[in-house]
């Protein structure tokens, strides 16, 4: 290439035509032995003048990034550890709510009193005051129900027909007043003057249920 270039220079200053210089080019390739050359026709264009020489593109150098340090590499944030999820035990479904049974009112029995035994008062003859025994005598009647009849007798007078009826009928209110004063409605007892009826002794009082 050395004797090329100087052939060239030589040739121009001499006059040659560059075409003669092509020519003994390829006339020396044979002498070249197994040497390859390659023939660059744009640059053969250039020799002889033809063709202008191209503009060779200018590569600006690319600036490479600094590489950071080792110990200026942040370390990696660890993985965080896996969370097992368990979900909530189930809970088993509220038992429903048992029906209520419908409670049936009973209904009321009525309580019935026994009556009470029936109870003789002996009064003093001639008098209608209550006897010591009337107290004791007339308790069970006082918080018994229903209606308490009360008879009363007297021994008849002949020289008075009316003196035993009106001696019974006070000894009746003297009972009547006693059973009263122990809590017995006045409504429920019934007074009864018999005077000088048979059937009991001439001063005693029956006191006893009424119908």
């Amino acid at each position: 290439m050395t004797v090329w270039r100087r052939g060239r220079r030589a040739a121009k200053h001499r006059g040659v035509k560059p075409y003669w210089l092509i020519a003994g080019a390829v006339l020396l390739i044979p002498a070249c032995g197994s040497a390859q050359v390659v023939v660059n026709p744009q640059a053969l264009q250039q020799l002889a003048g033809i063709a202008p020489a191209p503009a060779v593109p200018v590569v600006a150098p690319v600036p490479m990034a600094p590489r950071p340090h080792a110990h200026r590499r942040k370390a990696a944030a660890p993985a965080p550890h896996a969370i097992l999820y368990s979900p909530p035990p189930l809970m088993p479904a509220p038992a429903p709510a048992p029906t209520p049974t419908p409670v049936v009112a009973k209904p009321a029995v009525p309580v019935v009193a026994k009556p009470p035994v029936p109870v003789t008062l002996a009064f003093a003859p001639g008098s209608s005051a209550l006897p010591t025994s009337a107290t004791a005598a007339l308790k069970p009647f006082c918080g018994a129900s229903g209606r308490i009849g009360i008879d009363a007798r007297a021994p008849a007078d002949p020289a008075d027909p009316s003196s035993a009826m009106r001696l019974s009928l006070a000894r009746a209110f003297a009972v009547r007043d006693a059973l009263a004063a122990c809590g017995v409605p006045g409504t429920s007892i019934l007074p009864r003057a018999l005077g000088a009826a048979p059937g009991g002794g001439d001063d005693d009082v029956l006191i006893g249920s009424a119908p």
